[in-house]
């Protein structure tokens, strides 16, 4: 249970009425609070500092402090999808306690998290993979708009780092439905107050973890063997957060341990068939190539994974919220199915090569991050080392509770519908969603063949069973389950 661990609640600090606890996470503590200047409810982010600080250091923690809160707030003003900040500071408590605070804008609603949760808990489907698409597109390309976003000296590229259903938020906005991701910020200064105070963020098992493992890419489980993080490392924090959404719970779970040997098997990635949720190939290529192993042969920017998804599913393309250098406007009209052949793919087969319709301005060239083609076995810190801004808010607090009012709170609002002809499966598709009622099928049948074999040489006709319960009936019910489970996948197909 969150705790004031503070000790602020029920003070006023400068224009701010810390009024009750939100949540509590590794790194903070969220509080919701009235700013009497604006006659407005905020959320006050508070760092939790090592207090074994010294003072002449402090200043150099304030100053990137200061840094990451000026860059979120253009990063909002541009980025609608992005949480807006109002200001930042620092409280001294009645103990002595140094605490950096940012205040943002408080929205009302439930995260990612909550919602894929609360379908399950009322045994409602997940979400199909048409409308997690769709819902998830302002994230997607908010993300795409960081990783080139202008700056003061120039194109900078602002990654999040810790991209997960926790960090969206579903809210109410004047009565319409908003997405906003939260947690961009401040990771330079936390980082710079851990080593200052000769610490790590979180440690386990010996393992130091500035990120949430169970959404952890493998760059930042094994950096010594996969490189730097970049907007790759977004990629698979967003691959990982769809497939959740589709499976309708958590994908990668266990120990820390577990958890890593998870991300680094190569052999079986956590795409959207491995957790037991039917796609068409050409979908699961797509995740397939999101969530690789090295960051090489992972989609190098979210703009075009998303591109590829969304052609996928038939879907028109979304647009990022500005305009970016290299990247093509083509209105929605311009995409779809008949957009680009594209031929089917088996699940083992990679997903297309990066299209050269994108390419990085000359004035990004310091800024923009070129991964180059795999040539055998990746040797360690193989990866490019251009300047990136890291922004993962990794103290981020867990979910508020079902039902609660969370200091923010993105909304869902989908794009409208869009009318298309339904594809039909294809022959491996049809496969695919017929192996397994065959197979339960097929034992019914092999079970009433031994049934009736035994009854006929070995019992006189008295068939096998344990009272009145015989063994016909179970070759009966798998024979009805498969038939069931063949007849929902073939109308529940979603292309």
């Amino acid at each position: 249970m969150a705790g004031d661990v503070f000790g602020i609640v029920g003070t006023t600090q400068g224009a701010f009425k810390v009024e009750r606890v939100v949540a509590e996470g590794g790194f903070g503590v969220v509080y919701r609070a009235y700013h009497e200047a604006f006659r407005a409810p905020v959320a006050l982010k508070c760092l939790k500092v090592p207090a074994a600080m010294p003072e002449e250091l402090r200043a150099q923690f304030l100053d990137k402090f200061r840094e990451e809160a000026e860059l979120l707030f253009r990063l909002s003003a541009a980025i609608p999808a992005v949480v807006r900040p109002l200001h930042h500071d620092v409280i001294s408590t009645a103990a002595g306690v140094f605490v950096p605070f940012i205040a943002l804008e408080w929205l009302d609603g439930d995260t990612l998290a909550s919602h894929i949760a609360a379908r399950a808990a009322m045994r409602q489907p997940p979400l199909a993979p048409g409308e997690a698409i769709r819902l998830l597109a302002p994230v997607a390309r908010a993300l795409e708009a960081a990783h080139r976003f202008p700056g003061p000296g120039g194109p900078t590229c602002v990654v999040h780092r810790d991209l997960k259903p926790a960090n969206i938020f579903l809210a109410q906005i004047h009565g319409a439905e908003v997405v906003k991701i939260l947690d961009f910020g401040i990771a330079r200064a936390r980082d710079a107050a851990a080593i200052t105070a000769g610490q790590t963020a979180t440690t386990s098992g010996g393992l130091s973890m500035a990120f949430t493992p169970a959404y952890g890419a493998p760059e930042q489980w094994a950096p010594k063997r996969f490189g730097k993080t970049g907007p790759w490392t977004d990629v698979w924090g967003l691959a990982v957060t769809v497939v959740e959404a589709l499976a309708g719970r958590e994908i990668i779970a266990g120990d820390h341990v577990a958890m890593m040997g998870t991300v680094l098997d190569e052999k079986r990635r956590p795409t959207p068939r491995s957790e037991g949720v039917f796609v068409p190939d050409v979908v699961e290529g797509v995740f397939r190539r999101a969530l690789a192993v090295d960051p090489r042969e992972r989609f190098r920017d979210v703009g075009v994974f998303w591109d590829e998804l969304e052609q996928a599913l038939g879907l028109p393309r979304s647009a990022p919220p500005i305009a970016l250098p290299g990247r093509s406007q083509a209105p929605p009209a311009a995409r779809g199915p008949a957009a680009a052949p594209r031929a089917a793919r088996a699940l083992d087969v990679p997903a297309p090569a990066p299209r050269a319709s994108r390419p990085p301005p000359a004035e990004m060239a310091t800024q923009e991050i070129d991964l180059p083609e795999r040539r055998g076995p990746l040797p360690p810190y193989s990866l490019p080392t251009e300047p990136v801004v890291p922004l993962a808010l990794d103290w981020s607090a867990p979910a508020p509770a079902l039902g609660a009012r969370s200091p923010y709170a993105p909304s869902r609002m989908p794009p409208p519908m869009v009318a298309r002809a339904p594809t039909p499966p294809s022959p491996r598709d049809l496969m695919a969603m017929f192996a397994l009622p065959v197979r339960l099928a097929g034992a019914g049948v092999l079970i009433t063949i031994v049934d009736l074999g035994a009854a006929s040489l070995l019992f006189d006709g008295e068939r096998l069973g344990i009272g009145p319960f015989r063994l016909l009936y179970v070759a009966v019910g798998l024979v009805v389950l498969g038939i069931a489970i063949a007849v929902f996948r073939l109308f529940s197909w979603d292309r």
